[in-house]
């Protein structure tokens, strides 16, 4: 609920490969369906037409090992979302972006492009990474330390909220 009203707001969480690890391996799914643009226009124009409020699309900045929980490597979720801003005109579209792997000039950039792209209907879930799979991909040979986590998300968001909303 929100604090205007009494109206419950409804999200799809989307997952590459669905909610089940292994539901990709069934013989009627596709399993590389998440590399299909029908595929994910279609969710998100199903979504919209049953009244869901917003589409909610997570993120690993890594691949987590071949058909370990799924087929390998997904779509940059912002890019994804401005391909679904196109063939929508109501949804919210929120990405899951890292403070930990990402820079907050590019990211109030990308963010800002799809704010503008969908008509203000972007959305952020803001996480830190925290999986062993990610750090290689930019150069390292471990997580930062934990406590730095959430220190590096307060500086991170004071800096892109600043450059979204000048």
């Amino acid at each position: 609920m929100n604090d205007r009203d009494d109206t419950m707001l409804l999200n799809l969480f989307m997952l590459n490969a669905g909610h089940h690890e292994a539901s990709w391996r069934l013989p009627e799914s596709d399993p590389r369906a998440e590399w299909n643009v029908r595929h994910w226009i279609d969710i998100a124009r199903k979504a919209e037409a049953g009244g869901l409020h917003s589409l909610f699309l997570a993120d690993v900045m890594a691949m987590e090992g071949p058909g370990l929980y799924g087929p390998e490597g997904s779509f940059d979720p912002v890019t994804l979302m401005a391909l679904l801003a196109g063939a929508t005109e109501r949804i919210g579209l929120i990405s899951t972006i890292s403070v930990t792997y990402s820079d907050p000039y590019g990211l109030a950039r990308r963010l800002a492009t799809l704010d503008h792209l969908s008509g203000g209907r972007a959305g952020w879930n803001v996480v830190t990474s925290v999986t062993d799979v990610e750090p290689p991909n930019f150069g390292l040979e471990g997580q930062i330390d934990y406590a730095s986590h959430y220190a590096r998300v307060d500086a991170f968001m004071e800096v892109v909220t600043a450059l979204c909303d000048p």
